[in-house]
């Protein structure tokens, strides 16, 4: 995240030095709110995270950051399965970004994922495919970069649905090259495409393919998540489907156990996954 510098110069420190400390000082209360709101979200803590990004909205009147801000708070709302919050705080996000940035800025496709992935859990599919091909059409110069990987997901996952499995995998593999070519070879969303990939084998019965994605996936999860994020949830899900189909019945009702365990804290903190 890149901030413009705020030059004050001694002739006129009675007013313009003013108004440049009340800009850093606006600048620092959003830094702090943001980024603890951020992180009470990584935590799971949803209700203290939206606290805290909505008075960092309220200290800013910039429009990337309010945009910026949204965003995070979409994600919380998400989260909690306030879809109906989520939609219009992704919406006003992408309007202010549009209008800050340009309409093909890379932080436009950041909020262009979001709404997506909203309207693909929201269960609303006839709208996520084009935001995400709008997505991957801003970065059509930078096929490495990690919104690019988000679409690609997002689109094999409606590929998926529609029993279209060889562009899924097509998707889903080109989405794990980019990864590794960008250097996040320990990156959650990397996790998150090889269990998609490894669900989608071990649903063709191509096991033996299946097992070293789900190692790789529980690896990566276990370095940069907590034990009781919701995707390792969904992790655990998909190996005890394979362990099942593969005769190893003990491991799988662990597994199965484990994934419960985590939906039901979920479910207890009010969270929608």
């Amino acid at each position: 995240m890149r901030f413009g510098k705020h030059v004050c110069w001694a002739v006129l420190a009675l007013v313009s030095g003013g108004l440049c400390l009340d800009a850093g000082a606006e600048l620092n209360l959003w830094v702090s709110y943001y980024f603890a709101g951020e992180d009470r979200f990584g935590a799971g803590d949803f209700k203290e995270a939206e606290t805290l990004l909505v008075n960092g909205l309220s200290e800013t009147k910039t429009a990337y950051r309010q945009g910026e801000t949204l965003d995070a708070l979409g994600r919380v709302y998400t989260s909690q399965g306030r879809y109906d919050d989520a939609e219009k705080a992704f919406q006003e996000a992408l309007c202010l970004k549009r209008k800050s940035l340009g309409g093909r800025h890379r932080e436009v496709a950041v909020s262009l994922n979001n709404l997506a992935d909203l309207y693909y859990v929201w269960g609303k599919e006839d709208k996520p495919e084009s935001l995400y091909r709008d997505a991957l059409d801003i970065h059509r110069r930078d096929q490495l970069n990690v919104e690019v990987c988000r679409a690609l997901n997002g689109l094999a996952l409606i590929h998926n649905a529609r029993g279209e499995f060889v562009e899924a995998e097509e998707l889903l593999k080109r989405a794990i090259e980019a990864h590794e070519k960008a250097q996040r070879r320990e990156h959650p969303f990397l996790a998150t495409v090889l269990v998609n990939l490894g669900i989608l084998y071990t649903n063709q019965g191509r096991y033996e393919e299946a097992g070293p994605l789900f190692d790789r996936a529980a690896y990566i999860q276990d370095q940069v998540l907590r034990a009781d994020h919701p995707d390792v949830a969904v992790r655990l899900h998909g190996t005890s489907a394979l362990y099942h189909a593969t005769g190893r019945a003990k491991e799988a009702v662990a597994c199965a156990s484990r994934a419960q365990v985590i939906r039901n804290k979920q479910a207890e903190a009010g969270n929608a996954y």
